[in-house]
Formats: C-alpha cells, structure tokens, sequence
C-alpha cells in the first residue's frame, strides 16, 4: 500500500526534494487512547514488608488520666 503524499497545486513554494509529508495510518486519538490504555496495564511497584514507618515523625501522646 503506497501512502499518500502532499503534492502541491501550485509552484510558489516547493518543499525540499527530500522531505516526504504523509498521512498518519492511526488516528491521533486512538493512539493516546493505546497508550493510555498501555500505562495502566503496565505492573506497579510491588508494596513494602511493613506498611508502618520504623522511623514515624509522629509520636503518641501521653496520657493524661490521673
């Protein structure tokens, strides 16, 4: 299958003989859609041993019952 290609109408302003202008095959928003879909499928990081900081910033208060 040959792709389509830009051929101008006019003389004014040709584009270099190197440059080839194409049409994409895959709508842009099927291709976000693919990728996003990709992302969430990719495996996540696995979870630490212990859910609890050693080291937590916080501190339980001391009672104050008499």
């Amino acid at each position: 299958m040959t792709p389509a290609t830009y051929h101008p109408t006019h003389g004014r302003t040709l584009p270099p003989p190197d440059q080839v202008i194409t049409t994409e095959t895959k709508n842009i928003l099927l291709r976000n859609f693919y990728q996003r879909a990709e992302e969430k499928m990719r495996p996540k990081r696995a979870a630490p041993e212990s859910l609890i900081p050693e080291h937590s910033c916080k501190q339980p208060r001391p009672s104050t019952s008499n």
